[in-house]
């Protein structure tokens, strides 16, 4: 088996090297990366390995930047110290999740459950999300919660803006700005990448690099060059937001609901 690692702590990277070696010995290492770009680059230039092991926040951002910037074909095992990103992560090919610290025991059970999904009769239909979301809430002991509120610090004061306020988040000259539906602006002293691992993904959208959508925020979508998209958003948003031919998708099955 090859496996690639993208794991940017020493101590869990080593740590997982370790519990492999147990449990199964005869497993390759391609490579140990730390980084999205570097991840990114890798699978540009090399052929898939048969399993994936990612943390979701590395040196330079959240790994979920990794599946809108890379074709990734190979079945992923996500590590985290956090089970509220869970959910997201099976969106993104993950066959499991482990929390950490690693234990072998929980290693042992991924690895099982990779197995068995290679049955070509066991394999589950991708598209049943009613079936994950039903895994996830049993992975994670109930429903997965998510950021509804935030209190914004406007010189000597505090706005309180909930989720179904907001039109979108964007970065504009390298800050953050939440933009409400009502056309309201308020600079935000959060990284775009950890606000998605925080929000609600059946509500929110990474649209590209700089935006952060809502439903409620979409007026409608308009063919762009090279099979993208153009998102006409409410309040009209300062830049065009360009969804890639690879977010296509995502886009409409977000919209539709599916």
């Amino acid at each position: 088996m090859t496996i690639l690692i993208i794991e940017d702590e020493t101590t869990a990277a080593r740590s997982l090297r370790r519990l492999l070696a147990e449990v199964r010995p005869a497993f390759r290492l391609l490579a140990l990366l730390e980084s999205v770009a570097e991840s990114v680059a890798w699978l540009a230039e090399n052929p898939p390995p048969d399993l994936i092991f990612m943390d979701i926040h590395l040196a330079d951002g959240s790994s979920f930047e990794i599946f809108r910037n890379a074709h990734v074909t190979s079945p992923v095992i996500f590590t985290t110290a956090y089970d509220e990103h869970a959910l997201e992560a099976f969106r993104a090919n993950g066959v499991d999740y482990l929390l950490k610290p690693l234990s072998r025991a929980s290693l042992q059970r991924s690895l099982d459950k990779l197995d068995a999904l290679r049955l070509p009769a066991a394999v589950p239909d991708p598209t049943d999300f009613a079936q994950l979301l039903h895994t996830m809430q049993q992975l994670s002991g109930g429903a997965t919660s998510y950021k509804a509120n935030w209190l914004i610090p406007i010189k000597t004061k505090l706005v309180p803006v909930s989720a179904k306020e907001v039109a979108y988040f964007s970065i504009r000259n390298g800050l953050v700005v939440l933009t409400t539906l009502a056309g309201q602006e308020y600079p935000f002293d959060q990284p775009l990448d950890e606000l998605e691992s925080q929000v609600d993904p059946q509500v929110f959208f990474r649209a590209n690099r700089q935006f952060l959508i809502t439903r409620a925020s979409v007026v409608e979508l308009e063919s762009y060059f090279n099979s993208r998209l153009l998102a006409h958003l409410r309040p009209a948003a300062r830049e065009e937001v360009i969804v890639s031919k690879l977010r296509v998708s995502d886009l409409k099955r977000w919209l539709s609901g599916d």
